[in-house]
């Protein structure tokens, strides 16, 4: 399974003239004959951005059906059963190893959603801020499709 970043959606619904729009849009085409998946951090985030332009109408769609909107599915950290004190030990352990390779918050705990599930590409535009990090196969769209097969 790949794991995209919020950058990628932000761009296909927002950003038509952004220079990298006709190859996120590319991929944004091929993602029904993929295994792909947002985070659900990576799904706030977006939501989160996406309020200040979208109708409430449109946000709730994107909120509660993104999924089917993008044929991708939402990830979720695994284990959410375990006790809340259980499970923010476990993640604030998770956020210090990560922040001691310096990255922010959200990067990180989109990260450890692709390595708790290990992911076979990160995508993003914003590969600077994985590499090196990871272990993961870190990927721009450009890169991604280079590799992938038409």
């Amino acid at each position: 399974m790949i794991l995209l970043d919020s950058n990628i959606f932000i761009i296909d619904r927002f950003f038509k003239r952004d220079v990298h729009y006709s190859v996120n849009r590319q991929l944004v085409e091929k993602l029904p004959t993929l295994d792909a998946g947002i985070s659900i951090y990576g799904l706030l985030e977006i939501c989160g951005l996406a309020s200040f332009n979208l109708s409430e109408v449109e946000l709730a769609r994107w909120f509660y059906h993104f999924d089917q909107l993008y044929n991708v599915q939402v990830v979720f950290p695994k284990n959410l059963e375990r006790p809340a004190e259980q499970y923010f030990d476990s993640i604030l352990d998770e956020m210090y190893r990560l922040f001691v390779k310096k990255m922010t918050f959200v990067d990180a705990v989109i990260l450890s959603i692709a390595e708790e599930y290990e992911m076979s590409h990160f995508i993003t535009w914003n590969k600077k801020h994985f590499e090196g990090r990871t272990s993961i196969a870190v990927a721009t769209p450009d890169d991604f499709l280079a590799l992938s097969p038409t």
